[in-house]
């Protein structure tokens, strides 16, 4: 007898979804309203994330917080992803159209999910956020929740390290926009970072963890030069947008 799943894949399209990728402050809310694009159930970790870190502690922002919150805010990380995963398998699950927003920093995740999703029938598409990395930090500070600095540059790093890989994963089904404004400061100099945007103080290190931490920041750092020497080439707002009415139609 055929299942009901099997018959609503017959006589509907197939269902879609949309990876949002970007770093922190890179404006994917702004841009998805932009796009127009409606309908569709949001998968995001950091909204459950937010509600618990208002509860629990009462604040959102790392930079405030004790060594004992950061810690407690781990944990709570933990909670939301379990949260936003029974969110994520119902819609699925009923084969609703999906946004699956993160930063695209890890692509091995990303890439595998996007294997899962097609084997039940969904189409994928990706929609990339580019923002240079001192604009990511700049706008991290001025919003609710902000990250730290190493996360925000690791995030950064992670996705545009990506950026072929994923160009060749979703093939023409993905857009990358430029957010960055037209007086964007493209400078990264890791000293005026440090002075910009000072770390929060976590529970003190042993010298073999600090000395970790040290030349995991300069590799990060190095890693980023080298990323922002390589032109992107970008999509124009109307591009893209095209291409995702054309998709989700």
């Amino acid at each position: 007898m055929i299942s009901l799943v099997q018959l609503l894949r017959e006589v509907q399209s197939p269902p879609k979804a949309i990876f949002m990728a970007g770093p922190a402050g890179a404006g994917k809310t702004f841009t998805l309203n932009k796009l127009g694009v409606k309908g569709f159930t949001m998968i995001n970790v950091d909204e459950d994330y937010e509600v618990l870190l208002k509860k629990e502690l009462g604040k959102e922002d790392f930079a405030s917080m004790s060594p004992e919150e950061l810690s407690i805010a781990g944990k709570l990380m933990g909670k939301a992803r379990v949260t936003t995963r029974e969110k994520e398998t119902q819609a699925i699950g009923s084969l609703q159209n999906i946004i699956i927003d993160g930063t695209g920093a890890a692509s091995r995740p990303l890439l595998k999910k996007k294997e899962e999703l097609e084997a039940r029938g969904y189409e994928t598409f990706m929609v990339m956020i580019y923002v240079s990395p001192m604009t990511s930090l700049k706008r991290n500070v001025e919003r609710g929740r902000s990250l730290p600095t190493i996360a925000v540059l690791k995030s950064w790093q992670g996705l545009v390290s990506n950026i072929e890989t994923y160009k060749q994963a979703f093939g023409d089904n993905i857009v990358i926009i430029n957010n960055d404004s037209q007086d964007v400061d493209k400078s990264f100099d890791p000293e005026q970072i440090q002075q910009l945007f000072p770390m929060p103080q976590g529970k003190p290190k042993t010298p073999e963890e600090l000395a970790k931490s040290k030349a995991d920041k300069e590799k990060t750092n190095q890693e980023i030069k080298a990323l922002l020497n390589i032109e992107q080439q970008f999509d124009t707002f109307d591009e893209a947008k095209q291409k995702i009415d054309n998709f989700i139609k």
